[in-house]
């Protein structure tokens, strides 16, 4: 039910219930109004009887004819009374009480009791003027004038006692319409904080939840929703809310997201300007060193081979012979790490620049025990590239892959199209990388293998060159089963 039909139901039962209530004091009024038109009457006929009664005291002492007629216009008088009661008053007051009554069937009993009573009254005047027109004949008739006299009584005493039986019914029907109002106030008052809690509770608990669950979503907590219940305008709003609510969750998630990626990309984008200044200032240190390296290397293979074998410096020098090659081709390293590097690109088979590499590399002593299986794909597209930056990435990662073996093993490379891209696939079946070093691996100078299999460069410089020739390189591993690397490049360049 919609908030309006409920206020509509809720002012019609008050509405209905007034008039309800209206209807029964509206008849207790009229009720009273009748009693008190009746009161009156009776006192009429009660001052009636009085004038009556003094007009014959008047008759009887002094037998003046003005007071007999006067006595007879009051007694006609009295019997018009006596008839409005009947005709108008009393039967006004059977009509109200036969309503009031259980059932609308007429009251036997009561009709027959009212008509007795009036044709008593009735005779009873009629009498008393008989005696008195045989008195106004015969004066001393004494006992025509004690009867007429108690006649008299009687009339007068029936009039008293009409108005007192009156005044009681005024008095009772006052007192019925004043507990009539009281309970009518109660009942409004009951019916109308019932009316008003229900209202209450139908409106205000659902809104009271709706500012509860806003405050939690103000504070960043979407844990709770609107029950949606109802086919009201609450209802209607509950699913929105919560509709609105979905929406702000999904766009907060988004925007925390993006917030994570601008900050990661804002840390790469420091990373690599640490990097690009370490790279500048290794390169500087390369290019000075690099001369005195060469002269030691120089000097030191001379004297080697000036040195017989068995000279106890032999050792030494050839240690220091080899310690230096290995720091010069470190300083090497860092030089064309540092040094922008300029592609020549051209339009080459990517089969046969791999293959030289891998022709290269099958006789060389490292590749003792470890399986080299190739599977070069036919009729592959030729890429724009600069071969021997691509001889040098391939290079790299078979050198990486060959540390990470323990013979015996087993690299599979493999070329192939997929997509606009020139991909070439290195499998091997070496230690593979643990999970949380996959990230760094294209770092500079980051490596997890003996200072004297490599310095941490060889990825990185990969990286950088594919990148130029607007590839990727993809990395998967498994610890303990080995590592795959993928290098894509595009067709067209």
């Amino acid at each position: 039910m919609k908030i309006r039909d409920k206020l509509f139901l809720g002012f019609g039962l008050y509405i209905m219930l007034a008039l309800i209530l209206g209807s029964f004091a509206y008849k207790e009024i009229r009720k009273i109004g009748t009693r008190l038109s009746l009161v009156e009457t009776a006192d009429d006929i009660t001052n009636t009887i009085l004038e009556v009664r003094r007009y014959e005291k008047n008759f009887l002492l002094y037998r003046d004819p003005e007071d007999f007629r006067e006595m007879k216009k009051y007694l006609t008088i009295l019997k018009d009374s006596i008839e409005d009661i009947r005709t108008e008053v009393v039967g006004e007051i059977n009509m109200i009480d036969e309503r009031d009554a259980l059932g609308s069937s007429e009251d036997p009993v009561r009709r027959e009791t009212t008509d007795s009573n009036y044709e008593m009254m009735k005779r009873t005047i009629g009498d008393y003027e008989r005696l008195m027109d045989v008195i106004a004949k015969n004066a001393g008739a004494q006992d025509t004038v004690k009867q007429m006299r108690r006649t008299a009584r009687e009339i007068q005493s029936f009039t008293q006692n009409l108005a007192k039986r009156e005044r009681a019914n005024v008095a009772a029907a006052i007192t019925k319409s004043v507990n009539l109002v009281f309970v009518a106030l109660v009942l409004i008052i009951l019916f109308g904080t019932v009316i008003n809690i229900k209202l209450a509770t139908s409106i205000a608990t659902p809104i009271r939840r709706l500012e509860k669950i806003t405050k939690k979503i103000a504070k960043g907590d979407f844990s709770e929703t609107i029950e949606e219940k109802g086919k009201d305008e609450l209802a209607s709003l509950a699913v929105s809310f919560n509709l609105m609510a979905g929406q702000l969750k999904n766009a907060l998630w988004s925007l925390e997201n993006t917030i994570k990626k601008l900050r990661d990309k804002q840390a790469q984008l420091v990373e690599a300007e640490k990097l690009a200044a370490v790279g500048k200032l290794a390169a500087g240190i390369a290019h000075e060193i690099n001369n005195p390296l060469t002269s030691v290397l120089t000097f030191s293979n001379l004297m080697l081979e000036q040195c017989p074998r068995e000279d106890p410096r032999y050792e030494k020098l050839r240690l220091m012979a080899r310690e230096t090659d290995r720091a010069r081709n470190i300083v090497r390293q860092l030089l064309s790490f540092g040094r922008e590097v300029v592609l020549k690109l051209e339009k080459i088979d990517i089969n046969g620049t791999i293959g030289d590499i891998l022709d290269s590399l099958t006789n060389q002593e490292a590749f003792k025990g470890i399986e080299l299986n190739k599977a070069l794909a036919n009729n592959l597209p030729p890429v724009y590239a600069d071969p021997a930056q691509i001889g040098q990435v391939a290079l790299n990662i078979l050198l990486n892959a060959i540390h990470a073996i323990t013979p015996p093993g087993r690299i599979n490379v493999e070329t192939r199209e997929t997509g606009g891209f020139v991909e070439i696939v290195f499998t091997d079946s070496g230690a593979g990388i643990p999970e949380e070093h996959l990230g760094r691996i294209f770092d500079p100078f980051f490596t997890t293998k003996d200072m004297t299999k490599g310095t941490g460069l060889g990825l990185a410089v990969s990286y950088g060159i594919i990148k130029k020739h607007n590839g990727d390189i993809e990395v998967s591993s498994v610890v303990g089963k080995g590592t795959t690397f993928i290098v894509r490049l595009p067709v067209n360049g």
